[in-house]
This record gives structure tokens, sequence and C-alpha cells, in this order.
């Protein structure tokens, strides 16, 4: 089966949010790596998620109660439409993202996962959370400040709070199973 789920990040407005599609049987590692693509994250910090009362994530360094992310699947915690969990991304930022299952559709021909759409630019990793994040967003707006330049700089340029493009988020998902191995491999937690 395929899921369609919403991925909306909390307390930022206007809302960031993404619409994806996944096979329903992934594990929760994998679901982690869709958010961070279709989001825009970086993958540079830890994560969990909560679902049914239970913590999920990749590895013992701050949970001492909690399910592997690699044992568990999607499927186990979202089985009908309306089902939800939390994913919380970078403990020092904390953002969290509301993920909603919204449908279960039949499997197709369509490279998964996949995109299906979304509003808004992801804030930039290690802005400083929501507060830190509705700093940046002002000083980007206003050019005449005299930290507009060091934000500049500290971002690697001129950060469009509207930007999202679908194509290019689809066009990672092609790569998905190449970025999965990377990662993989390259795991630093």
């Amino acid at each position: 089966m395929v899921y369609e789920l919403l991925i909306e990040l909390e307390g930022v407005k206007p809302l960031v949010w993404r619409r994806v599609r996944i096979e329903s049987d992934i594990a929760m590692r994998t679901l982690h790596h869709v958010i961070q693509l279709s989001m825009g994250w970086e993958n540079c910090h830890l994560y969990r998620f909560v679902a049914d009362g239970e913590v999920v994530t990749q590895i013992d360094f701050v949970e001492t109660d909690f399910v592997e992310d690699h044992e568990v699947y999607v499927d186990d915690y979202l089985k009908a439409a309306g089902d939800q969990l939390v994913y919380e991304y970078d403990f020092g930022d904390s953002w969290r993202h509301k993920i909603v299952l919204e449908k279960v559709v039949e499997r197709d021909e369509e490279l998964l996962p996949r995109c299906m759409g979304g509003e808004r630019n992801c804030p930039p990793e290690d802005v400083g959370g929501i507060p830190g994040y509705l700093e940046f967003i002002a000083i980007m707006q206003n050019p005449r400040l005299p930290e507009y330049e060091e934000k500049i700089d500290w971002y690697g340029g001129v950060y469009d709070p509207e930007r999202f493009r679908l194509d290019l988020v689809n066009e990672d998902f092609e790569g998905f199973d190449d970025y999965i191995e990377e990662t993989e491999n390259d795991w630093r937690f």
C-alpha cells in the first residue's frame, strides 16, 4: 500500500508543509530521510519520532526507553487516515513536525517516495529554533539593518521564505536509494 502523508512544521506561520507519498512498510529511519529531503533539512542533527506513546529514534543517546528506528515500520504506527505521529529534529532548535496519514492509495507505477505538494522554504539549520528563525526572517527582509550582511554571509546568500520547488524535491527523490546508502555509510551519530 501507499500512504499519503501531510508533514507540517509546527509553530511557524505561515505554515511550512509537504505532502508526500511513501510505501507504507518502510522503516521509520527511512521516513526520517523522506522528511529530511522533502523539507530541505540537511540531516546533521539527532531526531526522534513519538508514536503511540513510544519514542522511536536512531540511537540510545538522549532517550533511555526507546525503539530503534530501523526495527519498526511506518505501518506499525500509522494504520488509517487521520492517524498521527510527531517527528522532532534537532533537539537544540527543536523543530517539531506533525505527520498525518491523509489517505491510503493503491500502488501504481510512480516512483516512491514522491512529493505531491508543499509550501514555503524550510528554516535554515542552526538558526536558533522558532525565535531565531523569526529574527532571521526580520533581518533578511530589511537590508538596511546592520545585521543583514552578517546573516547573508552566515546563510550563504539571500534566503527566500516563500521558496519551494516541488521539481527539485522530486529530483532529490530520484536519487533516494543513493542518498540512503551514502547517509547510512556516513552515519555520524
